[in-house]
């Protein structure tokens, strides 16, 4: 996860020397391709309320069918 993050940024800040432009390293503060921070992320896969979908990531959250719901998770407290 992070623990290639210094190895990636100084890659890139010698890559940048190739091109004549001027570029800028942004680390993001979401969880890879997610509109989801690392924090709330984290927490909600460890609650099982995430799903992987694709790239992206599924949050189940209190609308939808009844009749889908898992028994025992009807009702989740409010999401974000």
């Amino acid at each position: 996860m992070d623990s290639n993050s210094h190895h990636a940024q100084e890659a890139l800040r010698h890559a940048k020397f190739k091109f004549h432009v001027r570029q800028k390293i942004i680390v993001s503060r979401k969880w890879g391709f997610t509109k989801f921070s690392r924090a709330d992320y984290l927490r909600w896969k460890s609650e099982n309320r995430i799903v992987p979908d694709g790239v992206n990531a599924k949050l189940f959250g209190c609308h939808g069918p009844l009749a889908d719901r898992q028994p025992g998770r009807a009702f989740l407290e409010a999401t974000i």
